[in-house]
Protein backbone atom coordinates (compact mmCIF):
# COMPACT_ATOMS: atom_id res chain seq x y z
CA UNK A 1 0.00 0.00 0.00
CA UNK A 2 1.32 3.40 -0.96
CA UNK A 3 0.29 6.44 1.07
CA UNK A 4 0.34 10.01 -0.12
CA UNK A 5 2.32 12.63 1.81
CA UNK A 6 -0.94 14.17 3.06
CA UNK A 7 -2.11 10.80 4.41
CA UNK A 8 1.22 10.25 6.18
CA UNK A 9 1.06 13.75 7.74
CA UNK A 10 -2.51 13.14 8.93
CA UNK A 11 -1.49 9.80 10.49
CA UNK A 12 1.44 11.46 12.30
CA UNK A 13 -0.88 14.17 13.64
CA UNK A 14 -3.47 11.63 14.81
CA UNK A 15 -0.91 9.13 16.15
CA UNK A 16 -1.28 8.09 19.76
CA UNK A 17 1.70 6.91 21.79
CA UNK A 18 1.30 4.16 24.41
CA UNK A 19 3.65 4.16 27.42
CA UNK A 20 4.27 0.80 29.13
CA UNK A 21 6.08 0.46 32.49
CA UNK A 22 7.22 -2.72 34.29
CA UNK A 23 7.81 -3.53 37.96
CA UNK A 24 11.61 -3.56 37.56
CA UNK A 25 11.65 0.03 36.29
CA UNK A 26 11.71 -0.58 32.53
CA UNK A 27 9.55 1.45 30.20
CA UNK A 28 8.98 2.25 26.55
CA UNK A 29 6.80 4.31 24.26
CA UNK A 30 5.19 2.64 21.26
CA UNK A 31 2.94 3.92 18.48
CA UNK A 32 -0.64 2.73 18.78
CA UNK A 33 -0.42 1.84 15.08
CA UNK A 34 1.89 -1.05 16.09
CA UNK A 35 -0.98 -2.79 17.92
CA UNK A 36 -3.35 -4.73 15.68
CA UNK A 37 -7.06 -5.04 16.40
CA UNK A 38 -8.11 -8.60 17.24
CA UNK A 39 -11.49 -10.18 17.01
CA UNK A 40 -13.57 -11.75 19.75
CA UNK A 41 -11.75 -15.07 19.62
CA UNK A 42 -8.27 -13.50 19.56
CA UNK A 43 -5.69 -14.46 22.16
CA UNK A 44 -4.38 -10.94 22.67
CA UNK A 45 -1.49 -8.86 21.40
CA UNK A 46 2.00 -8.82 22.89
CA UNK A 47 2.61 -5.39 24.42
CA UNK A 48 6.15 -5.97 25.66
CA UNK A 49 8.79 -8.67 25.79
CA UNK A 50 8.78 -9.84 29.41
CA UNK A 51 11.35 -11.75 31.42
CA UNK A 52 13.25 -11.77 34.71
CA UNK A 53 15.08 -8.61 33.66
CA UNK A 54 12.07 -6.31 33.36
CA UNK A 55 9.33 -8.14 35.33
CA UNK A 56 5.56 -7.83 34.97
CA UNK A 57 3.74 -4.88 33.39
CA UNK A 58 2.55 -2.38 36.01
CA UNK A 59 0.87 0.20 33.78
CA UNK A 60 0.16 0.99 30.15
CA UNK A 61 -1.59 4.16 28.99
CA UNK A 62 -1.55 6.83 26.26
CA UNK A 63 0.85 9.77 26.70
CA UNK A 64 1.87 12.91 24.85
CA UNK A 65 5.33 14.40 24.28
CA UNK A 66 5.00 17.19 26.90
CA UNK A 67 3.70 14.93 29.70
CA UNK A 68 5.61 13.76 32.75
CA UNK A 69 5.56 10.37 34.45
CA UNK A 70 5.50 9.76 38.20
CA UNK A 71 6.59 6.32 39.42
CA UNK A 72 6.33 4.91 42.95
CA UNK A 73 7.87 1.75 44.44
CA UNK A 74 6.66 -0.60 47.15
CA UNK A 75 9.12 1.12 49.54
CA UNK A 76 7.62 4.58 48.83
CA UNK A 77 10.44 5.84 46.59
CA UNK A 78 9.00 8.30 44.07
CA UNK A 79 10.49 9.82 40.92
CA UNK A 80 9.11 12.18 38.31
CA UNK A 81 10.51 12.22 34.78
CA UNK A 82 9.70 13.63 31.36
CA UNK A 83 7.92 11.24 28.98
CA UNK A 84 9.99 12.56 26.06
CA UNK A 85 13.11 11.06 27.70
CA UNK A 86 11.70 7.52 27.37
CA UNK A 87 12.71 5.84 24.11
CA UNK A 88 10.25 5.08 21.32
CA UNK A 89 10.57 1.40 20.40
CA UNK A 90 8.72 -1.53 18.90
CA UNK A 91 5.77 -3.37 20.37
CA UNK A 92 7.63 -6.51 21.46
CA UNK A 93 10.85 -4.86 22.74
CA UNK A 94 11.76 -5.06 26.44
CA UNK A 95 12.12 -1.31 26.91
CA UNK A 96 14.79 0.80 28.62
CA UNK A 97 15.51 1.58 32.27
CA UNK A 98 13.32 4.47 33.41
CA UNK A 99 13.71 3.99 37.18
CA UNK A 100 16.70 2.08 38.59
CA UNK A 101 15.25 0.03 41.46
CA UNK A 102 17.32 -2.15 43.78
CA UNK A 103 15.43 -4.46 46.11
CA UNK A 104 12.14 -2.72 45.31
CA UNK A 105 9.40 -2.99 42.69
CA UNK A 106 7.51 -0.26 40.85
CA UNK A 107 3.88 -0.51 41.96
CA UNK A 108 2.36 2.61 40.46
CA UNK A 109 2.78 4.82 37.39
CA UNK A 110 0.82 8.03 36.85
CA UNK A 111 0.69 10.38 33.87
CA UNK A 112 0.95 14.10 34.60
CA UNK A 113 -0.57 15.87 31.62
CA UNK A 114 1.26 18.76 29.96
CA UNK A 115 -1.77 21.01 30.55
CA UNK A 116 -1.55 20.39 34.32
CA UNK A 117 2.16 21.21 34.25
CA UNK A 118 1.43 24.51 32.51
CA UNK A 119 -1.14 25.40 35.20
CA UNK A 120 1.37 24.60 37.96
CA UNK A 121 4.01 26.79 36.31
CA UNK A 122 6.49 23.93 35.87
CA UNK A 123 9.30 24.74 33.44
CA UNK A 124 10.48 22.52 30.58
CA UNK A 125 13.17 21.03 32.83
CA UNK A 126 10.52 19.95 35.33
CA UNK A 127 11.48 22.42 38.07
CA UNK A 128 8.54 23.77 40.04
CA UNK A 129 8.77 27.37 41.25
CA UNK A 130 9.92 27.63 44.84
CA UNK A 131 7.85 29.76 47.17
CA UNK A 132 9.03 31.00 50.56
CA UNK A 133 7.11 29.48 53.48
CA UNK A 134 4.63 31.79 55.14
CA UNK A 135 5.79 33.21 58.49
CA UNK A 136 3.89 31.98 61.53
CA UNK A 137 3.52 33.55 64.96
CA UNK A 138 5.45 30.64 66.52
CA UNK A 139 8.66 31.70 64.73
CA UNK A 140 8.62 35.18 66.26
CA UNK A 141 9.05 34.14 69.92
Amino acid sequence: ISLSEDEVNKMEKDEQIILTVTENGYGKRTSAYAYRVTGRGGSGVTAMGLGKKNGKIVASFPVEEGDQLMLMTDKATIIRTDVKDIRLCGRSSQGVIVFRVEGEKVISAQRIKAAMLAEEGVSEEGDAPVEAPAATGADEA
